[in-house]
């Protein structure tokens, strides 16, 4: 047989099968989303049957979250003072992980783990008519990504929250206050993560169903009680690694129900109810 007719019939040969495995491919994705979905609905079937109500379409899977290692970064650092403070802020290491940045701004503290504290003086960058947009471009400023949450007016004050970001994906652990009085901001408190990721880590997180069952358990197991699951968003937790003064991110749900907040760990389905709400 001639080369080019052996040819075009090893690439046919090559297209078919490419198209089999293709197809293979296909059908084993439609039996794991089908096999999902029925195993999520004789859940949810089994939590009505305990008085739990749960909104479809507010459940969120994991999804590719996985275990990493945050490590400060502490350039980035110095962006997010200066950002607040002024180009001229110094920085001055106090020890034990505690970072002191002064500017002609004010000053600001920074923990290991992103815990923050900060002081401003008066100055025309710091006045503003709308508290959040101000808030958000200071953000973005310090190369933060984040999500306003909430906005509070009392007493002359007003306090806006927002929640940071990693990838796209909420950092629970990691919010901030901003507050304003008179259209001036003054104190900045609580934690935003100016650090680099590392590799995300090998770990199983659990599926949907078994989250759920494993919510339902907890919340028996505490003698808690709720009649509805609102929604279940997916994220991380930090925790400070007292060694390297890296942050380890863990996945977890924010799990909303009628009565209370929750946080699910993704691996272990430890169950933690958020009590400073």
């Amino acid at each position: 047989m001639e080369w080019p007719k052996l040819k075009n019939i090893i690439i046919l040969i090559l297209l078919l099968l490419n198209g089999f495995l293709l197809v293979l491919v296909g059908m084993r994705y439609t039996e794991s989303v089908q096999y999902e979905r029925a195993a999520l609905e004789q859940t949810l079937k089994v939590l009505e049957g305990q008085g739990i109500q749960a909104d479809r379409a507010a459940l969120a899977p994991a999804g590719e979250l996985a275990p990493l290692t945050a490590e400060r970064d502490l350039e980035r650092e110095l962006q997010l003072a200066q950002a607040l403070l002024g180009q001229d802020t110094q920085a001055e290491n106090r020890g034990g992980g505690l970072y002191l940045y002064r500017g002609g701004g004010g000053e600001l503290s920074v923990r290991a783990g992103g815990e923050l504290s900060a002081a401003l003086a008066d100055g025309p960058e710091q006045r503003t008519s709308d508290p959040g947009r101000h808030a958000a471009a200071l953000l973005r400023d310090m190369g933060i990504r984040a999500e306003q949450t909430g906005v509070t007016q009392e007493d002359g004050w007003t306090r806006v929250r927002f929640r940071q970001s990693w990838d796209g994906v909420p950092l629970f652990s990691c919010e901030a206050q901003f507050a304003y009085r008179d259209g001036r901001l003054q104190t900045v408190q609580g934690t935003l993560l100016a650090a680099q990721g590392g590799e995300k880590e090998d770990g199983g997180v659990m599926a949907l169903p078994t989250a759920l069952m494993r919510f339902s358990e907890e919340i028996a197991a505490t003698g808690d009680v709720c009649s509805a699951i609102q929604s279940m968003e997916p994220g991380w937790r930090g925790t400070v690694q007292p060694l390297s003064g890296g942050v380890r991110l863990s996945p977890a749900w924010l799990v909303t129900t009628d009565t209370a907040q929750y946080y699910l760990d993704c691996a272990t389905g430890a169950l933690t109810r958020i009590t400073d709400q």
